[in-house]
């Protein structure tokens, strides 16, 4: 399987999701935003497969329990996030990929998060969003944690965020 490699500069992609929400944007560039904001969520499938697999891995040493998934952000979802938050560039969303880990406790969660949390990596951690110690407003729980991905053999992907959600 060949994997999609970014074509676009990060400037050329928030400008493509700016054009995207715009309601005066003509048709044919939100065709052209289209491609390019296409090509960003594609991009984002090795790094995405890569955080997938240690998901995985970590998640079996503490439960075998564990239900693992991964997708890469819908582009209608894409838009309500960007229409949400106006000024959010397209290119700095933590989670147009992301895996996720449903596991059969709170205390599952929390092991494995401290899994990623205390391992060395040459992914560079973002963030953790605790939402079991602060729900969302919805009543969701769990943990987010996000890193921007790094590699010395994959560097066209270096910088890509991906975001891990570990629930129960």
């Amino acid at each position: 399987m060949a994997w999609a490699s970014p074509l676009y500069t990060k400037g050329a992609v928030d400008r493509a999701g700016a054009a995207f929400i715009d309601p005066t944007t003509s048709a044919e560039d939100r065709e052209l935003a289209l491609v390019v904001i296409n090509n960003w969520r594609s991009c984002h499938g090795f790094p995405l497969n890569t955080f997938q697999m240690n998901l995985r891995k970590r998640a079996g040493k503490i439960t075998a329990d564990a239900l693992i998934a991964q997708r890469t952000k819908r582009l209608s979802s894409i838009e309500a996030k960007l229409r949400n938050y106006p000024k959010m560039p397209l290119s700095t969303m933590q989670d147009i990929g992301g895996c996720r880990a449903v596991l059969p406790s709170v205390e599952h969660v929390y092991s494995v998060s401290d899994l990623f949390l205390e391992t060395r990596t040459k992914h560079t951690f973002v963030k953790v969003d605790d939402y079991l110690a602060k729900p969302k407003t919805s009543g969701y729980r769990g943990v987010h944690l996000v890193y921007r991905y790094h590699s010395d053999r994959k560097q066209t992907y270096n910088s890509l965020k991906i975001e891990l959600q570990i629930r129960s």
